[in-house]
């Protein structure tokens, strides 16, 4: 790794709530909030570039150096609409079952569509090369490319998306044991879909891809170790591969404990790990086993001193993460997850001063 003149900054996503705060201060409080749910309107696929550029906006304004443009999350085609199941729940474009929070501003996974071989047989995941979805990203990338920022793309390798499909990691679990055929063949299905998107995020043109499947919690690995490295861990290391092929930085993220097989990550060919979470990993430890390795990334607490954290709580913090890590370059300053609807919107600002004050390099 090689030191740049300081230390970048960026962050894997920002809540609708905080993109209207920023952009609202930044523009004198004149900012025309645009729907904030998924479901908030039948022109879903307007309201998705609508919501990802001012994402993008708001990272610019934030002084990041790179911003997430794109998400396979986000992708779908122009007659998509939810399949609601309540007033509150719908079906999504991967199949999963998501539940609305008008007062969280976002909406989350509780269920899933695929519950035995005949679901699986009919199932067909969003395909990344669909013109709709093609356009899109090409909007999205278009639009950013002028900027003076980095591009991520932020795609899946399976096993998030497998076991949301299938309603819960309780079951996918269960299915590892007792119908592995099933379990394998949904894994397939998925993975194939997630590496077309990798392919089509690079051919619009991101400039780094980040793998967001989360394998673990403070205890560690969500699923046995041996069915990570049966079913998902080639995943993964195929998505490296379409990334070295084509020149692109493949990023992983993982919340929680990894230790139990990190190595196995680390040896698929990242290029980077974020965030290292603290509580759960020690940032200084990671940086002295694999600095020379790969890129460092994250880890100002967005547990706690983000959210309720004074000026001087986020400075210290800031701080601590650019000396355990920092030194010989490799190092991106992010926060610990995402910077979430909960997170105090002045300490993203003091976060971004203190680490361009106190991240130069020599």
């Amino acid at each position: 790794m090689r030191e740049p003149d300081c230390v970048p900054i960026t962050d894997l996503g920002l809540d609708a709530s905080i993109v209207e705060a920023i952009l609202s201060r930044e523009k004198g409080g004149t900012f025309e909030r645009s729907p904030t749910s998924p479901i908030a309107t039948d022109q879903f696929w307007e309201s998705t570039i609508k919501r990802r550029l001012a994402m993008i906006e708001a990272c610019a304004r934030l002084d990041f150096d790179a911003a997430p443009v794109i998400s396979d999350y986000d992708a779908c085609a122009k007659n998509y609409r939810p399949k609601f199941i309540d007033s509150r729940r719908f079906v999504d474009q991967w199949g999963r079952v998501m539940q609305d929070s008008v007062e969280g501003k976002t909406t989350y996974f509780v269920d899933g569509t695929v519950t035995g071989r005949e679901d699986l047989d009919v199932y067909e995941p969003p395909d990344a090369f669909n013109p709709d979805l093609r356009e899109m990203m090409d909007t999205l990338v278009k639009t950013t490319r002028d900027r003076d920022i980095a591009m991520m793309g932020e795609c899946h390798s399976g096993w998030h998306l497998a076991f949301q499909v299938r309603g819960g990691i309780d079951k996918i679990s269960i299915d590892f044991y007792k119908n592995p055929a099933f379990a394998r063949r949904l894994f397939e299905k998925l993975a194939k879909a997630c590496q077309a998107f990798a392919e089509a995020f690079i051919e619009a043109g991101v400039d780094v891809l980040v793998v967001t499947d989360d394998y673990a919690d403070n205890h560690g690995p969500l699923m046995n170790p041996r069915f990570f490295r049966e079913y998902e861990l080639p995943n993964l290391r195929k998505i490296v591969e379409i990334g070295k092929r084509r020149g692109v930085p493949v990023l992983k993220h993982s919340d929680g404990n990894l230790y139990p097989i990190l190595d196995d990550i680390i040896r698929t060919g990242i290029s980077g790990l974020h965030p290292i979470e603290p509580g759960a990993m020690d940032l200084r430890r990671v940086k002295q086993s694999f600095g020379s390795e790969i890129c460092i990334m994250g880890n100002v607490d967005c547990r706690q001193v983000l959210p309720y954290g004074t000026e001087e709580d986020v400075r210290m913090d800031v701080r601590r993460c650019i000396d355990a890590a920092a030194e010989g370059g490799g190092f991106v300053l992010a926060s610990s997850n995402s910077i979430h609807a909960n997170v105090e919107v002045n300490n993203v600002y003091v976060m971004v001063d203190e680490a361009r004050k106190y991240g130069k390099y020599p």
